[in-house]
C-alpha cells in the first residue's frame, strides 16, 4: 500500500491505548494471543519483524530515506506475558508511517514538515512591516499555546498502588530483557557476579521506553520547576520494589542527579508509559539546554500536555499516562552518573 488511507485521522492520540485503537483500524498492528515470555523471546520477535516489509508506507520517507523507507513491519501488542499482570505493546513507532501517525503529521509532508515548521520558530526572518509582524504573530501562536496544563486529577491515578503498603511489584510489570548479557556484569568484563552486584532479582530484565521525569534540585520549591526534564534511559529492574538508573554523564537526568546529591537529599522521579502519542518522540528529541521537552511535546500535540500532581513525589506528570512509577534515587552511593 502507498501513501495514507483515508480513515487515518489528523489529529495525535491523547494516550498508548488510543494509538493502538488507530492502528489497528488502519492494519498496522498484530495482536500475539498466546502466552510469550518477558525474558529474550519478545524481544527477539519484535527485531525480527521490525526488519521486515511494512504493510503502510510514507511517501515522505521515500524521499530522504528510501532504503529504509518501506521496512518496520507492524505494530505488536502481546496480550499475555508470562508473570505479567499486563500486555505489552512493542514495535509502534518502529516504521516511518506510523511514526508519522503518532506525530499526526502523516497528510503535511511527514518528519520534514515538522522540521520545517521548527526551523522557522528557531530562526524567524525579521518582519519587515505590520503585514509580516501579524503572520509572524499568528506562526507564533501554536507555540504559546503549548505550555503544560495543570489539572487536579487524570486518568494515570485511577487506580493507585503504594510500596508502603505492600501494594507494588514491579516484578509484575511487562519488563523485558532484551540481549542475552543484560543484568550479567562478568558477561561484559566487570569482575562481579550478578548477585553479588544485587540486581540478580531482576533477571536482567529493563525499562527500555518509559518516560523519565526528573527536576534540578534547586527548583524543589518551584510551583513550575523550569528545569523539568523527561529522558527516555534504561532502568534496570533489582526487585519488586527497587530499580536502577542508567544514564551516561551528559544527560539532564544524570546532572539533575548530580545537583541532588550536593543538597544531600534523595532525587524523585516519576516513569511514565503511555499518554500523548508525541511523548516518547518529544523526550528523545535533541533539545537545546534550558528548552523543555514538555514544550515540544505541547507544540506537537497541538495544546499544551495536561499534567497532574505525583501523588509521592514533588513532580508533576502526564496526566493521560497508562502506567506511572514514582520513587526517589539515592544519592549516598558513589559518584557515577
Amino acid at each position: 500500500m502507498s501513501g495514507y488511507p483515508s480513515l487515518v485521522p489528523k489529529p495525535v492520540f491523547s494516550d498508548l491505548g488510543s494509538l493502538l485503537r488507530r492502528l489497528d483500524d488502519v492494519g498496522e498492528l498484530v495482536r500475539v494471543t498466546r502466552e510469550v515470555s518477558p525474558i529474550l523471546e519478545i524481544t527477539e520477535v519484535a527485531d525480527r519483524h521490525s526488519k521486515s516489509p511494512c504493510g503502510l508506507k510514507s511517501a515522505a520517507a521515500q524521499r530522504f530515506d528510501p532504503s529504509h523507507a518501506d521496512f518496520g513491519g507492524k505494530a505488536l501488542l502481546f496480550e499475555q506475558v508470562q508473570g505479567c499482570d499486563f500486555p505489552l505493546a512493542i514495535n509502534v513507532f518502529g516504521s516511518y508511517a506510523r511514526m508519522e501517525i503518532a506525530l499526526g503529521c502523516h497528510d503535511a509532508g511527514g518528519f520534514e514538515a515538522i522540521g520545517a515548521t521548527l526551523g522557522s520558530l528557531a530562526q524567524p526572518t525579521p518582519p519587515r512591516g505590520l503585514g509580516e509582524a501579524l503572520a509572524l504573530g499568528r506562526e507564533y501562536l501554536p507555540l504559546l499555546r503549548s505550555t503544560p496544563k495543570v489539572r487536579k486529577r487524570g486518568a494515570c491515578q485511577e487506580v493507585v498502588l503504594r510500596a508502603d503498603r505492600g501494594e507494588v511489584n514491579c516484578s509484575r510489570l511487562p519488563i523485558l530483557k532484551c540481549w542475552p548479557h543484560d543484568g550479567d556484569p562478568e558477561a561484559v568484563g566487570i569482575s562481579m557476579t550478578p548477585e553479588a552486584s544485587g540486581t540478580a532479582g531482576g533477571g536482567g530484565r529493563f525499562i527500555t521506553f518509559g518516560g523519565v521525569h526528573t527536576i534540578h534540585a534547586s527548583d524543589r520549591h518551584e510551583a513550575r520547576p523550569a528545569s523539568h526534564n523527561i529522558g527516555m534511559y534504561r532502568v534496570q529492574l533489582v526487585d519488586d520494589t527497587h530499580l536502577v538508573m542508567h544514564w551516561h554523564l551528559h544527560h539532564d537526568g544524570a546532572a539533575h542527579w548530580r545537583s541532588w546529591k550536593e543538597i544531600g537529599e534523595p532525587m524523585p522521579v516519576a516513569i511514565c508509559f503511555g499518554g500523548e502519542s508525541v511523548l516518547p518522540y518529544a523526550a528523545t528529541a535533541p533539545m537545546p539546554p534550558g528548552l523543555s521537552e514538555l514544550l515540544l511535546a505541547g507544540f506537537l500535540n497541538g495544546g499544551g500536555i495536561p499534567l497532574v500532581a505525583a501523588k509521592t513525589v514533588p513532580l508533576r506528570v502526564p496526566a493521560n499516562s497508562e502506567i506511572v512509577i514514582e520513587g526517589l534515587v539515592r544519592t549516598d552511593a558513589g559518584g557515577i552518573g
